[in-house]
């Protein structure tokens, strides 16, 4: 199986000359929402997945979104043994939707990759552990916030958007193509959704040629519903196993 860092550089922001700024942007989530999910690769199950808004922190005097996805999945085949631990956290401004930090805990195989990254948005900078400051963009998003702030924009079907606000330059521009609509099950019920195609400059499984697709709720929430993509063999799923909009709120199912 391919790397997979799980929705790392996920979705993208969709911040056309005529979309709204993040500043003006309103958010279709709360603090305490909380998306579980199924991991197939192929038919079998391979593990778990997880994304939430877990609170709003202080990061350099600053309110801060807290956002976290996790993943943990394995496949032991005669012919194939693969399995990935993933935790990925972002702290954004609750002001204006910038990117502070971003962080990655992720043990692939035999390797372990530790990720600690301080972003500038008022200076265009961003730390990278004990390297020196490099340069970013003017109004930066990281792996994690994208896909908290593709749900907040408009999706129209057969419309492709670039977008350059990925904080390591070298990624930019970030692609989005809205595909379709498709109505699918998960959690008990069908689900009305907006199949959208990321294509993001890594080697992620949204790299171009992975064929990466996301399937968004057409409501206002803009749950993530489902994940697929193509591996260097086979393919991998994520599917919603439960959904809780919020800490005051009965999860689903």
């Amino acid at each position: 199986m391919a790397r997979i860092e799980m929705l790392a550089s996920l979705l993208v922001a969709l911040l056309a000359s005529a979309a709204p700024s993040s500043a003006h942007m309103t958010p279709p989530f709360t603090v305490g929402e909380r998306a579980e999910y199924d991991v197939k690769y192929g038919i079998i199950h391979a593990g778990n997945g997880s994304l939430s808004v877990v609170g709003i922190d202080t990061v350099r005097g600053r309110g801060a979104y807290h956002f976290r996805l996790t993943l943990s999945a394995g496949v032991n085949l005669l012919f194939y043994k693969y399995s990935i631990r993933d935790t990925m956290q972002s702290w954004v401004d609750t002001a204006t939707f910038q990117s502070l930090r971003f962080t990655q805990d992720q043990h692939d195989r035999n390797k372990t990759r530790i990720k600690r990254y301080e972003i500038f948005p008022e200076r265009h900078g961003y730390t990278d552990g004990d390297r020196p400051e490099q340069a970013s963009v003017s109004d930066p998003l990281d792996d994690i916030s994208f896909l908290y702030f593709v749900r907040s924009q408009r999706l129209d079907v057969g419309t492709t958007m670039e977008v350059p606000r990925h904080f390591k330059p070298q990624s930019n521009p970030v692609t989005l193509k809205v595909l379709r609509k498709d109505t699918i099950e998960a959690v008990g019920r069908r689900w009305p959704t907006i199949v959208v195609q990321p294509i993001i400059k890594t080697s992620t499984m949204f790299s171009d040629g992975s064929e990466a697709k996301v399937w968004l709720s057409d409501d206002s929430a803009r749950v993530i519903v489902q994940i697929n993509a193509k591996l260097s063999i086979g393919s991998i799923t994520m599917k919603l196993q439960s959904y809780q909009s919020s800490a005051n709120t009965p999860r689903l199912p």
